[in-house]
């Protein structure tokens, strides 16, 4: 973890050069998950070709490997160089919540580069954040990442625990952050939509915990401005009173990410097994 910490301290145009460097590697080498980045963008993208599938794999290895350094350069980042670096252009969307001491809760989705936009909404947003995430196996890596995802204000909440721990700290004024648009497991409560031209299974958990708290929901839009520049806007998908069984807030989350990645075809997590459910013939 030390050289890690030693090698963030690098200045990012450096780290760009071992971004290529993990791009060699990872496309051109080792093939990593080649056949889910593939399987997954032809399902997807079924109109299509083959030469066009394969130059957004090609690009998203290439930005991939940039997230890697991008988020190596987090464990380190100066609030100034990343508040250069992400801008929110729409912050005074909040204000009317804020003012009100009302808190909210913000849907990401894996858009590179997401760990960014988190940092920089503890920075730039009218109230902290507190972030759901999911505990890492290695116990080191576990540890350094919830030290940089704090380090300008963040409060890191365990998933197991999060509506716990989301109602004990109910007045306290925050956004609270979800990265919503993993595959959820076969036990989890869950909600299908047709997302991406397939069926898709979405965690119910950040529709629970909006209509649980009244928390008013944005997402929250990354978009690649050029090489280490992005921009953030956050839009709304839902204000309360929510429908006890209603599904809102997913299906608008779904729609927004969607349109998200049609926008940059490159720029989500490919290699992610996003779709390892079938949707059961009743549900």
């Amino acid at each position: 973890m030390i050289f890690l910490k030693l090698l963030s301290r690098i200045p990012l145009g450096v780290l760009y050069l071992l971004s290529k460097l993990v791009y060699f590697i990872t496309f051109h080498i080792v093939g990593y998950r080649k056949k889910v980045v593939y399987e997954n963008l032809k399902n997807a993208f079924p109109q299509k070709s083959d030469k066009e599938v394969k130059t957004i794999a090609r690009e998203f290895y290439k930005r991939f490997s940039d997230f890697i350094v991008e988020a190596l350069k987090g464990i380190t980042i100066s609030s100034a160089e990343l508040n250069r670096r992400v801008k929110f252009i729409n912050v005074e969307v909040l204000e009317p919540y804020r003012s009100r001491n009302q808190s909210v809760v913000v849907l990401a989705s894996h858009q590179f580069n997401w760990e960014w936009g988190l940092l920089a909404g503890c920075l730039q947003l009218p109230f902290p954040i507190d972030v759901i995430y999911q505990k890492l196996s290695s116990q080191a890596f576990d540890k350094l990442m919830l030290s940089t995802r704090s380090r300008f204000g963040g409060n890191p909440i365990e998933k197991d625990s999060a509506l716990l721990e989301i109602m004990r700290r109910k007045n306290r004024l925050k956004a609270l952050g979800i990265v919503a648009d993993q595959s959820p497991t076969p036990d989890a409560p869950k909600h299908w939509t047709h997302f991406l031209n397939q069926e898709t299974a979405f965690y119910l958990g950040a529709q629970q915990i909006s209509r649980v708290t009244k928390y008013p929901a944005f997402f929250m839009k990354v978009k690649n401005i050029k090489r280490g520049k992005y921009e953030v806007e956050l839009i709304n998908i839902g204000l309360p009173p929510y429908e006890k069984n209603g599904f809102d807030i997913i299906e608008n989350y779904a729609r927004e990410t969607e349109k998200a990645i049609n926008e940059d075809p490159a720029g989500w997590l490919w290699s992610h097994r996003r779709w390892k459910l079938e949707k059961p013939l009743y549900t």
